[in-house]
């Protein structure tokens, strides 16, 4: 686990080694250049955004960048660029078979280190029988909140644990039989 949040460039990084170790990184790539304007992510609860198109003088761009909300604000930060001098049709498939790639790396790389880019708000999971966390969890703004939640899982569940990301303190309540 990170002590800090990832930043862009570090995300952006991380799954170009992970395509090129994987062999899927295409042959006809020109560059891949993380953003120059590099950015903590705080919240792992983003889409994925993308704009793959012909550029206006030559080649394929693949411009990705991720978009969240958060205390009712829109965030959206650059991730990185893609590019080819090729401009045919079979370029055009080749790049978007890189798109599918990336977002499935991704969205595998972020579900396993979930923790890197959790620094906002409270989570609230549930704990199965076996003292496992589910493979889910809702998040939180306020107190009220997390409470109210908290007694709704512990209605179904034998443990719920309550996490605020900031101070990466956690608490485990029981439910009592």
């Amino acid at each position: 686990m990170m002590k800090r949040p990832m930043t862009t460039e570090e995300l952006f990084n991380r799954i170009n080694i992970i395509l090129k170790v994987k062999n899927k990184m295409p042959d006809i790539l020109d560059y891949g250049l993380a953003t120059g304007n590099v950015l903590p992510i705080t919240n792992c609860e983003f889409d994925l955004r993308s704009n793959l198109a012909y550029g206006n003088n030559e080649g394929i761009y693949l411009d990705l960048w991720i978009e969240y909300f958060y205390e009712d604000e829109n965030y959206r930060k650059s991730l990185g660029t893609f590019k080819t001098l090729q401009d045919s049709k079979e370029a055009m498939h080749v790049m978007a078979a890189l798109l599918a790639d990336f977002i499935i790396e991704l969205n595998a790389y972020v579900r396993a280190n979930m923790d890197d880019f959790a620094w906002e708000g409270i989570y609230v999971y549930p704990i199965d029988g076996t003292e496992k966390r589910v493979g889910w969890w809702y998040s939180c703004r306020s107190m009220e909140d997390v409470m109210l939640k908290k007694d709704q899982l512990l209605a179904e569940y034998p443990q719920v644990a309550i996490r605020d990301n900031a101070t990466r303190k956690e608490q485990i309540f029981c439910r009592y039989t």
